[in-house]
């Protein structure tokens, strides 16, 4: 049996749909929700479908926290991560993901496939095509040379890991305003464990976020980063990788006739820029500032 946990805060927009592709899956499984306090009909939706529904405090949701909570509460060895808005693309996605990470025994944690919702603007459609490819991967201490920080590149909105070794490296950090997934396999790789990126198991999941909301997003990043640096200093530096990022998006906008976003492209890259550098130097910011330019603002009311 494989244990599915799901956190949830107002997510009756997804939830519907998501609780249905889940029952459609070929894999068994077990599934909790784990809910912030919601204000909509999220709890309602939950009873309704009887799925296991596991309440706490809005104020005390944590990224790392309320998973290892999660992860407490399995009584799996293999447990999988998603977000509420990450909707499976077919009904053997859940396998797809575990046989993954059950394939090899040094693989610790494997990652499924991001595809844009349909509509999607063009960057939000360009990162997704570049951080979730076509092409699986399986990633280890070899490959931080070559891919330097993208070597821990993962995402809890679709992840699966094997209890025993995301306990052995002391579960996640309750301490970053994000990124609790990228520690884990940073930890994970660097005490000799893989991570598999599964590019056959997909799911939906895709943000079109505004200027700002790339400006607070890349705020937090750098906050992370920051706070992790003793971890991801064993891989390259951010700054080489959003740079070569910038130069690959710029080459997509030409190819798809979007000369005329390139305007955009710019104001986008200077907001995430000085967003990340803010966050790089978030503890000289006092906290009610940060407040107003984080994404998770809760985090810093602790």
């Amino acid at each position: 049996m494989v244990t599915v946990i799901i956190p949830t805060y107002n997510a009756e927009r997804y939830l519907r749909t998501l609780l249905l592709k889940l029952s459609e899956q070929t894999l068994p499984h077990r599934l909790i929700i784990i809910d912030s306090d919601s204000s909509d009909s999220t709890k309602e939706i939950v009873i309704d479908h009887k799925v296991e529904l596991i309440q706490i405090e809005k104020a005390s949701f944590n990224h790392g926290s309320t998973r290892n909570l999660g992860a407490k509460l399995a009584n799996s060895e293999i447990i999988v991560f998603m977000t509420q808005d990450a909707l499976p693309a077919s009904s053997n996605t859940l396998e797809c993901l575990v046989d993954a990470l059950s394939s090899r025994e040094d693989i610790a944690l494997a990652y499924g496939r991001q595809l844009p919702y349909p509509n999607t603007k063009i960057f939000e459609r360009f990162a997704r095509m570049t951080n979730y490819p076509e092409i699986s991967v399986v990633k280890n201490k070899n490959l931080i040379p070559e891919m330097g920080i993208k070597t821990c590149s993962c995402s809890n909105s679709f992840a699966a890991y094997k209890k025993n070794a995301l306990l052995a490296v002391g579960g996640f950090p309750s301490n970053t305003v994000l990124g609790e997934d990228v520690s884990v396999a940073a930890r994970l790789i660097l005490t000799g464990k893989s991570i598999a990126y599964a590019a056959e198991a997909e799911v939906f999941h895709s943000h079109d976020y505004t200027v700002g909301e790339e400006f607070k997003r890349y705020f937090d990043i750098g906050a992370f980063h920051r706070e992790e640096r003793e971890i991801l200093s064993n891989f390259s530096k951010a700054e080489s990788e959003g740079f070569r990022y910038v130069l690959q998006e710029w080459s997509y906008l030409r190819q798809n006739d979007q000369l005329i976003s390139i305007p955009m492209q710019l104001l986008r890259t200077f907001a995430k820029y000085t967003g990340y550098k803010l966050g790089i130097w978030q503890k000289y910011i006092p906290n009610y500032l940060k407040r107003k330019i984080s994404m998770h603002s809760s985090f810093w009311m602790l």
